[in-house]
């Protein structure tokens, strides 16, 4: 019996015996492992960059509708009466009411002693300091509303005085539209820069991108970001006051050159208007040229103000006539401004390429001349060359509009848009009279991006 125990014990342990075995790990495929690392880790690249690209497509559609930025306000000039400004006569005449006026308040006793007063007293030079700071201190607050334009190519540029001989001009703040600030400037310094730098008068620095150019004065409005602004120099800053150049007569009134009318920024001249009559030769446009006894650079910018420190003019040193030497000049600010509002508002002009005058009354009285915008020149390629108008003839109508002049004329092209086709009316001298001809033209921009 005991026997039998024992064997079945021994059977037992032979059946449980593989319950001690040893069961050694598999062992690991190392290939296998860092192609499903590398895998793991090229997904998870994927994944990261289709996520970044899908933020950085879908952030500013999510920005706008969040927190929509405000759309400009559109620009506009207010119009000018005949006559914005008083004529020198006009002063006198108001200042003699004034004085006769005060004069008739006040007691006899004391007009003697004013009168006394007066009589024995004597200019000096304390006189003439205190009218030249008066002077300075207007043009100190006019000068809030220009900027320093610098054409920038490299980071460097901001500071080489080297570059800024030829790649600095003075900019006029125009308007503020709510989100952005306009400046007018000259685009011939700015044709080759990789960006476009503005200096306030606080000299915060900040950035600007072109509006429109137009080609025939060479004008183009700058915009800069407000929010790119602080908010000091947002308060220091200011948008021009515009006056008018357009009265009976501004020749022989004093104006302040301020901006850099002597090449240099920040430059202040003092001088009166010797002539606003002359019109400058460009085509589709009946611009003024104020002339000065001002002595300037030929690398002059900036402005022309009264001593109310409202802007009459643009300092435009191209057009200074031959017989003018470095003579300050400007184009007159009122015949400006509809091309300010347009380059301010993105409104692209029409272009026709036409110089003209209007024909005089006494011509079309005692010469029988038709009356009408006479035709001195066209450009080379124009709109106007290829319809077939020639110097001499005299537009009388574009479509039904009747032009009686050349101002006329200019107004009638300012409502139009490139591209468009016009019919334009023209009388041509023949033998022994003129004769109507009406051809077609398709206008072309006069302003560009």
């Amino acid at each position: 019996m005991a026997l039998n125990q024992d064997e079945n014990k021994k059977d037992n342990l032979a059946n449980t015996a593989f319950i001690s075995e040893k069961i050694k790990q598999r062992p690991i495929n190392r290939k296998k492992l860092l192609r499903r690392t590398v895998i793991t880790i090229s997904l998870a690249v994927v994944f990261g960059g289709v996520a970044c690209f899908t933020f950085l497509l879908l952030q500013p559609i999510f920005t706008d509708t969040l927190y929509p930025e405000k759309e400009p306000e559109v620009v506009s000039f207010p119009a000018e009466s005949a006559s914005d400004e008083l004529t020198p006569e006009e002063m006198y005449a108001v200042e003699k009411e004034i004085a006769a006026s005060e004069a008739m308040s006040l007691e006899a006793t004391q007009k003697d002693q004013i009168d006394q007063a007066l009589a024995s007293y004597t200019f000096g030079s304390s006189d003439y300091e205190k009218m030249i700071s008066s002077l300075k201190g207007v043009a100190s607050e006019a000068s809030r509303s220009i900027v320093k334009v610098t054409a920038i190519s490299n980071d460097n540029n901001w500071f080489s005085s080297s570059f800024e001989s030829s790649g600095v001009a003075s900019g006029l703040i125009i308007a503020d539209t709510g989100s952005n600030i306009l400046v007018l400037a000259f685009y011939d310094n700015l044709a080759d820069a990789e960006t476009i730098g503005i200096t306030f008068c606080d000299n915060a620095m900040a950035e600007a991108s072109i509006n429109l150019v137009d080609k025939i004065t060479g004008l183009c409005v700058l915009t800069i970001k407000k929010s790119a602004l602080s908010s000091d120099t947002r308060e220091k800053i200011r948008v021009a006051s515009l006056g008018s150049s357009n009265s009976n007569s501004i020749a022989g009134l004093p104006v302040i050159a301020i901006g850099s009318p002597v090449g240099v920024q920040g430059s202040i001249a003092y001088g009166i208007v010797t002539s606003e009559k002359t019109s400058i030769d460009l085509p589709d446009s009946s611009y003024k040229l104020l002339t000065t006894d001002i002595y300037g650079s030929k690398q002059g910018s900036g402005v022309l103000i009264n001593l109310s420190g409202q802007v009459l003019g643009i300092i435009d040193m191209k057009q200074e006539p031959s017989d003018l030497s470095n003579n300050i000049c400007a184009i007159g600010i009122t015949e400006l401004k509809a091309l300010m509002e347009d380059l301010s508002n993105t409104k692209k002009r029409a272009y026709l390429g036409v110089h003209g005058v209007t024909v005089p009354q006494e011509f079309q009285a005692f010469q029988n001349v038709p009356a009408g915008a006479y035709i001195t020149m066209t450009e080379l390629s124009s709109p106007a060359m290829r319809a077939g108008i020639q110097s001499g003839d005299i537009i009388t109508a574009i479509g039904d509009t009747e032009i009686t002049s050349y101002e006329q004329l200019i107004n009638k092209l300012a409502q139009l848009s490139p591209d468009d086709v016009i019919s334009i009316t023209v009388m041509r001298q023949a033998p022994t009279d003129y004769i109507e001809i009406v051809m077609d033209a398709t206008l072309s921009e006069a302003t560009h991006n």
